[in-house]
């Protein structure tokens, strides 16, 4: 059968088509592949075998976020922040439309690497914008009480009390808000008010028993813990607070049980795994304490508490400079994770480095987690090394209204008054001469 000539363009121009359409398809095939064999690798914990598949699926698909989204949860896993963080920025850039919740995304991963300070950056950004809701909000109030940035994060708390002044959550980070300004009979006050109002309230709950730890009262933050549900006890940040508490009460068996218990609900926790290690330490079992410090670094090679409890192994071992390496490694990857700062002033006093030792404590008490001991040993470490003298008189002060008669707190207040510098006289000198 023969065809027209004017049907050959015709023909030609389908065929062409139909070979775009099974290009596309088949290129759409590969692309899918990738993305399956990248979440299986997830799924066997490669997360840098899943890198590579979600990096060549994002090749083969240039106009999508969702591989780089994906490459990001990968290298994260796989212990490269930086790439990770670089992912979301791509992803950001390719799809501004998608951009909120892309960011939203990136404010967590900064949150969660430790770098409070580029999430709170993220997150101002959108608050401009006004791309954040309550619960971001609040989130983000927090991170900037963190920081030490107290008047930032009523600004941003406002943005919910003007419109709701009665907003039970925010009022808890209120409460968290002025113990951090150290105005803690306000804060109580307004703590203790929340929960006769509402006594199911955990964020009050547990901040309650944060304070109560802080100020040398295990037994009552312990008996506000053993109100939380279940569920939320085995929350990590709230079973964190648990182990301290049990430790404060010197029931480390107790805490260990516990740490079990989360460790099997959170298997990829790595900071769970390393405060098990240091349970375990705290109670003789230095082999198990190794392994299981091994095993937190594996998941996660950059997490600060498993730098920390590595450091506390080499201490015990009696090797105290491996010890501040690690301390300091800890502090690279969290620069506020407290618990190291608490040990590395401690040797740095031991050494001889009193400046070192100043600033390291200076940290801890500005981070607000500093106990009362502390504060006094920070003020005798300014009168020691001659400066900060104003600061060392306002932390002594505080020490003398709990004990007004302490032969120690009364020393290092004199010794501080003798190291203020020598005021200037200012104004004009008159000169008196004999008659």
């Amino acid at each position: 059968l023969l065809r027209p000539f004017w049907a050959l363009p015709l023909l030609l121009s389908l065929a062409c088509k139909d070979a775009d359409t099974r290009s596309a398809s088949s290129q759409e095939k590969l692309y899918q592949a990738k993305m399956d064999e990248g979440r299986a690798l997830m799924s066997s914990d490669q997360p840098a075998q899943a890198a590579r598949s979600f990096s060549q699926a994002s090749a083969m698909a240039p106009d999508r976020t969702e591989p780089l989204v994906l490459l990001s949860d990968a290298h994260h896993r796989a212990g490269n922040s930086g790439a990770a963080i670089l992912a979301l920025k791509q992803a950001m850039e390719l799809n501004p439309a998608e951009a909120p919740d892309i960011k939203r995304k990136l404010a967590e991963r900064y949150q969660r690497d430790g770098l409070s300070r580029q999430a709170i950056a993220v997150l101002i950004e959108m608050r401009e914008a006004d791309q954040l809701g309550d619960l971001d909000l609040l989130r983000l109030a927090h991170l900037q009480t963190q920081d030490g940035q107290h008047d930032e994060a009523f600004k941003t708390l406002e943005r919910i009390q003007k419109q709701r002044p009665d907003d039970v959550d925010a009022k808890v980070v209120e409460a968290e808000i002025l113990l951090a300004k150290g105005e803690e009979v306000l804060a109580a006050k307004l703590m203790d008010r929340l929960l006769t109002e509402q006594p199911a309230l955990t964020a009050a709950r547990v901040l309650r028993a944060r304070y109560f730890l802080r100020n040398g009262y295990a037994e009552y933050a312990q008996q506000d813990l053993e109100q939380l549900s279940p569920e939320e006890g085995l929350k990590p940040e709230n079973l964190h607070l648990r182990v301290e508490v049990l430790t404060a009460l010197d029931r480390r068996a107790d805490a260990e049980k516990l740490l079990v218990q989360g460790v099997l609900q959170y298997p990829r926790n790595a900071d769970l795994l390393a405060r098990l290690a240091q349970v375990q330490l705290e109670l003789g079992n230095k082999t198990e304490a190794q392994s299981r410090v091994d095993q937190a670094l594996k998941l996660q090679p950059g997490c600060s508490r498993a730098f920390y409890v590595r450091g506390l192994l080499a201490e015990a071992a009696g090797d105290t400079r491996r010890a501040r390496e690690d301390f300091r490694m800890a502090l690279d990857e969290n620069k506020r994770f407290t618990p190291a700062l608490a040990k590395l002033w401690t040797l740095q006093r031991q050494s001889g480095d009193l400046p070192g030792a100043r600033d390291s404590l200076a940290r801890l008490v500005g981070a607000g987690e500093g106990s009362l001991d502390d504060k006094v040993a920070l003020a005798e470490l300014y009168a020691q090394t001659r400066s900060g003298t104003e600061q060392g008189l306002k932390l002594i002060a505080e020490a003398l209204k709990q004990d007004g008669k302490n032969p120690h707190y009364l020393a290092i207040q004199r010794d501080l008054k003798k190291a203020l510098p020598t005021r200037k006289a200012s104004g004009p000198i008159i000169m008196r001469g004999r008659r």
